[in-house]
């Protein structure tokens, strides 16, 4: 029996088994014939109307066949890259499917209407997500260190001395994509556009006068505040869509959440954290 089980050809002939009976379970027998490729009677109907619209008149069998085959091809290539494993290991492809799990499992129902009671309660749990924040809105002239060169300064200081004595602001400023005035503007966009320097004038100065220049990543501004508001904590009637609005988006979330819990609960997760990563680390 030990000299049998030692022998070469019993473990040639069991291995081969092994490897026939993997071929089996993957489909690969051979003797299966062709693996179906399929185009539905609808992809040709679109195909073969699609033909009569471009050529004005029915596409003969050879015509809408030579119309088919790219998408026959498409298909072929698309299995043959598949049983080759090219998707394998490849971002591009992995980032794709990601997308499209997430198309298809995310965001699949609308929430239940909410009343006014239900608005009220979430309003009430966190009001501080409704905040108003400060807005400004104000004039700015840009002067642009390019087209002035060396001028640059003494032009932006003739132009304020201007607008001091109340000259029309339309014959002052070069031009930019930067709007002339700035409506109702929070304090993060202005920061964006203009810098820190105008952004801190405009929320403290008074309306009114024409002041500056500030520097902005752009050039040199000349700003004149309009209006201000200070930050304040509205009522929930007078920002009851943005509740609604804001509700919605919450229910949506915990719905994906809950449809993720349950597609991640099908698998056993294993993570090799690193020997020397805390147990209490978040």
């Amino acid at each position: 029996m030990r000299r049998l089980l030692k022998d070469p050809l019993l473990h040639f002939v069991v291995l081969g088994g092994l490897l026939f009976a993997i071929s089996y379970l993957q489909g690969d027998g051979g003797e299966a014939g062709p693996v179906p490729i399929r185009i539905n009677a609808v992809q040709v109907e679109q195909l073969r109307q699609s033909a009569m619209l471009f050529n004005g008149r029915e596409p003969s069998r050879e015509e809408l066949a030579a119309l088919v085959e790219p998408f026959i091809r498409d298909e072929v290539m698309y299995r043959e890259a598949l049983a080759l494993g090219l998707d394998v290991n490849d971002d591009e492809v992995r980032t794709r499917l990601i997308e499209k799990m997430r198309y298809l499992t995310e965001d699949l129902a609308d929430p239940e209407p909410a009343s006014d009671e239900e608005l009220q309660t979430f309003f009430d749990a966190e009001p501080a997500r409704f905040e108003i924040p400060a807005l400004v809105t104000f004039d700015q002239l840009y002067f642009s260190p390019s087209e002035r060169g060396d001028a640059l300064q003494a032009d932006v200081d003739a132009a304020l001395e201007a607008l001091t004595g109340g000259a029309d602001p339309e014959g002052f400023g070069d031009s930019t994509p930067l709007r002339f005035q700035m409506d109702e503007a929070p304090r993060e966009q202005v920061q964006v556009l203009f810098g820190a320097a105008l952004t801190d004038a405009v929320f403290t100065m008074q309306p009114g006068a024409w002041t500056g220049p500030f520097e902005s990543d752009f050039g040199l501004h000349l700003v004149r505040v309009v209006s201000r508001s200070e930050a304040r904590q509205p009522a929930f009637d007078e920002v009851r869509d943005a509740v609604l609005e804001r509700y919605a988006e919450d229910q949506r979330s915990r719905a994906n959440d809950a449809t993720y819990a349950e597609i991640r609960a099908r698998y056993e997760i294993v993570v090799d954290w690193p020997e020397d990563a805390a147990e209490d680390a978040p």
